[in-house]
């Protein structure tokens, strides 16, 4: 009987060690990742980048309207990409340009004055240098 309890005891003991070293390794990758996205202000710049990634994708495919070229969707969310990289966009909206038009248009295609608002709501959260 003790000998069985020894046996499980050194098992267990392999098991934890194992599992806080994946624990660490994940920390540590985690950590990594974090620092070279920017921290909690990277992060949100790259979700943002995302989530424009993601409704420029739903609005290429099937979502377009024949009124607005693939080539004016591109240039436009291009643009914002850009800016976004470069922390020159409004988050607080930019993110609601991008959630009114996931909430409105996830099951249903927009008309071509809904697009072309939708495409100059997302210039417009461009920020602009006013000093120079």
């Amino acid at each position: 009987m003790l000998n069985i309890n020894k046996k499980l005891s050194g098992c267990y003991r392999r098991v934890l060690i194992f599992l806080l070293a994946v624990v660490g390794v994940c920390l540590i990758a985690g950590g990594v990742v974090y620092n070279r996205v920017g921290g909690i202000e990277g992060t949100r710049y790259w979700m943002a980048e995302r989530a424009l990634n993601g409704v420029e994708n739903h609005l290429k495919s099937e979502n377009r309207p024949d009124g607005i070229s693939e080539e004016q969707v591109v240039t436009v969310f291009a643009s914002v990409r850009e800016a976004n990289r470069n922390r020159q966009t409004n988050l607080i909206a930019l993110y609601d340009v991008l959630k009114s038009y996931q909430a409105e248009f996830h099951t249903k295609k927009p008309s071509t004055p809904e697009v072309e608002a939708l495409l100059e709501q997302l210039r417009q959260t461009i920020l602009t240098d006013t000093i120079k």
